[in-house]
């Protein structure tokens, strides 16, 4: 039981001390996606068991609905900040932000090209593959949904908290929310996390173009 709280804490914690501690975003993704990466190797050599095999089931059907739902994420967050910019964004306090967070110079596309491509892919492994995998033996498929779709939304509030302004910030974990909902149900409807990583880049990929067309 501990054991399972840390796991669904600590992408929270880690994403806490690397943006608000250390304020550096490069710190920040070491101590994420390292967490994302290594901690289900590690348990699953631990263990000796293939348990948490990852589903990549390729299919027509679940690239057609990762297309489809993912376009409607891009299109529904860059037309909705483009709609509402002036209301849900300071522009100028959040370069600074970004400026504080060494979000900048030369790394930028690197760090882009993680967030809108390596990003989708550790956490759907993380949440719709190995946390899905060990909650859904001892409490089912809605359980294991609806816990894991509350953790993922968890550290999002962190950022959001800094990006957004009242009540914008709060608000906008809602989606982010029925995004893991959604991409949960992918997972189980579709037997692979395929369809949920192909959605995800296309939605990391509206944010990141809200990066360069709306805040640059």
């Amino acid at each position: 039981m501990i054991k399972q709280v840390i796991l669904l804490f600590a992408p929270t914690i880690l994403i806490f001390i690397g943006l608000s501690l250390f304020q550096n975003i490069l710190i920040t993704f070491f101590l994420f996606y390292g967490w994302l990466l290594f901690i289900p190797i590690i348990t699953v050599f631990w263990k000796k068991t293939n348990r948490y095999q990852i589903r990549l089931l390729i299919s027509m059907k679940s690239i057609i609905v990762g297309i489809v739902s993912g376009l409607i994420c891009l299109v529904s967050i860059y037309g909705f900040v483009v709609i509402f910019q002036s209301s849900v964004l300071d522009i100028p306090q959040l370069q600074q932000l970004l400026k504080k967070w060494d979000f900048g110079g030369t790394k930028v596309i690197l760090l882009v090209l993680v967030l809108a491509l390596i990003n989708p892919i550790l956490e759907e492994l993380y949440w719709r593959e190995f946390m899905y995998g060990r909650i859904f033996l001892k409490l089912g498929n809605v359980l294991a949904v609806m816990i894991t779709a509350i953790f993922y939304s968890l550290y999002h509030l962190i950022v959001v908290m800094e990006i957004f302004s009242f009540p914008f910030n709060m608000l906008a974990v809602i989606p982010v929310f029925l995004a893991g909902i959604m991409w949960g149900i992918f997972r189980i409807k579709l037997g692979s996390i395929t369809a949920p990583i192909i959605s995800h880049c296309l939605a990391d990929i509206g944010i990141m173009l809200v990066y360069w067309n709306i805040i640059l």
